[in-house]
């Protein structure tokens, strides 16, 4: 189910790059909602995500995403924790291996996400996660802005839509 996911997540990141948006134009707003979700941004007014590039299981991490955000780059570091525990020295771990890896670009924003199967947290979870730069989210959060209308898109709809919003 993990690798699934993280397939998911994956393709529908790379939907949000702007060289995608003549393909199917609500598969790349939905996928750039969710990237901007992921970045903390509000919404996707202004934004253009190019340069979209991504290492799956990449020195442990399920998902090490670069991408520019307009002419800003980002790190967007995803571990994917549907069924297991977090660790809080693996969180650690992940912060300093990407701030080395990051540490003759300084202007880079990193950003680090957890995703869980729902957004209620273990009571463990919670502390966790106040002690490093991880912030939470579940596939339902992410899929929220979407509207009613499917998109079109076999793939999209059926994880999207079929799944993770029929739970």
């Amino acid at each position: 189910m993990k690798k699934i996911i993280v397939f998911f997540i994956s393709w529908t990141i790379r939907c949000a790059d702007e060289k995608h948006q003549n393909r199917n134009k609500k598969v790349y707003n939905y996928a750039q909602r969710i990237v901007a979700k992921l970045l903390l941004f509000e919404n996707t007014d202004r934004l253009t995500f190019s340069n979209i590039r991504l290492l799956k299981q990449n020195k442990n991490i399920d998902l090490w995403v670069e991408l520019k955000v307009n002419k800003q780059e980002y790190a967007l570091i995803i571990r994917n924790k549907m069924q297991s525990k977090i660790d809080r020295n693996l969180l650690k771990k992940y912060q300093k291996l990407v701030n080395k890896h990051y540490k003759n670009q300084p202007n880079r924003i990193i950003e680090y996400v957890i995703l869980r199967p729902n957004h209620n947290l273990e009571k463990q979870d919670e502390s966790l996660l106040m002690l490093s730069d991880f912030n939470l989210y579940s596939l339902i959060q992410l899929a929220s802005s979407f509207d009613t209308n499917k998109t079109g898109n076999q793939l999209f709809d059926e994880f999207w839509f079929n799944w993770v919003l029929a739970r």
